[in-house]
């Protein structure tokens, strides 16, 4: 495969995009469609909750073109950091979503589900084996401040996307993830070079997501050079600083 096309939707699962971009998107026949769900930016509280800071309708309006249009061009679906933050609840959050579109529009695909949080007495164990050190300039933690957390969750990379394709997953609904690891994960498994995918999934997640309504884009990786193919004027000049 000399050129991979990844067709990304929106900043956030939920706030929207034009429906036109998209349909222009898909007329580029991408090999995957994918979108990041989460952020930091809103704190602590919805991760602590168990709450999406997206609106629910607003979700599954995203989601019931994605799906289907994926579904239909048989390529991949890619969602990282569920509900906004990834923990168990956010991704029930919308797993829940994904199965209500699938009955309403009759629709079977082969789905991968990728949990991110885990058990407190995995952390304590660790805790207690000298496994968990502080990122500075955080403080040591102690067993009673994992007692006292709600949810703990952890960034995953790309690996496990990578493993949930090679199992044929038709659409992937994954926890907290790096950003850039759902956009990155189909080019790594296809060959490509790492660094190079991983600069793309950067771009697509921050750089060509920064004007919400307007971030669909498709990106076209060469072995040697990251290629933007903006699908509306509001992308070329947020994307082409990012690559000198």
């Amino acid at each position: 495969m000399e050129e991979i096309r990844i067709l990304s939707t929106t900043a956030i699962l939920g706030y929207g995009f034009p429906m036109e971009s998209f349909v222009e998107g898909m007329k580029r026949k991408p090999h995957v469609i994918a979108v990041d769900a989460g952020s930091s930016d809103p704190g602590p509280y919805y991760l602590g909750a168990g709450k999406s800071f997206t609106d629910r309708n607003s979700v599954k309006r995203d989601l019931e073109i994605m799906i289907p249009a994926g579904i239909e061009a048989k390529v991949p679906v890619i969602v990282g950091t569920a509900g906004g933050s990834g923990a168990r609840p956010h991704v029930e959050f919308v797993l829940d979503i994904v199965r209500e579109i699938a009955k309403e529009k009759g629709l079977s695909f082969k789905m991968a589900v990728i949990q991110s949080e885990f058990e407190k007495e995995f952390i304590k164990e660790n805790l207690r084996n000298g496994k968990v050190t502080p990122l500075a300039p955080a403080k040591p933690i102690e067993e009673k401040d994992v007692d006292e957390a709600v949810h703990i969750v952890a960034q995953m990379g790309e690996e496990p996307y990578i493993k949930a394709l090679e199992e044929g997953a038709d659409v992937i609904i994954a926890g907290r993830s790096y950003d850039p690891s759902v956009f990155a994960a189909l080019p790594i498994k296809e060959g490509f070079p790492k660094g190079l995918a991983i600069h793309l999934g950067k771009s697509l997640s921050v750089r060509l997501s920064a004007h919400y309504q307007e971030a669909v884009a498709i990106v076209c990786l060469a072995t040697s050079a990251t290629i933007i193919s903006c699908l509306n004027h509001c992308l070329q000049l947020a994307s082409v600083p990012h690559f000198l």
